[in-house]
């Protein structure tokens, strides 16, 4: 089964874009609806099949290599 670990550069790059669009914070997105269309348009951009859980920590690592815009909660 494939992780986050597994993804590389360009499919990691499709993150930010697609976070820029929600309209939450990343520590609320997971208990958002937001999330599942995230999530859904990051796997069929990325041609991968993960879970929510491997998802959220792509974001995760995102957001701590500074690669995520901060927003306000």
């Amino acid at each position: 089964m494939r992780t986050h670990l597994d993804l590389n550069d360009w499919q990691i790059d499709a993150l930010p874009e697609l976070y820029a669009e929600a309209h939450c914070a990343l520590d609320d997105l997971p208990y958002a609806e937001e999330f599942e269309r995230l999530s859904s348009q990051f796997l069929t951009r990325a041609g991968v099949s993960l879970d929510r859980h491997c998802v959220w920590k792509a974001l995760w690592n995102a957001r701590n290599a500074s690669k995520l815009v901060r927003k306000e909660r």
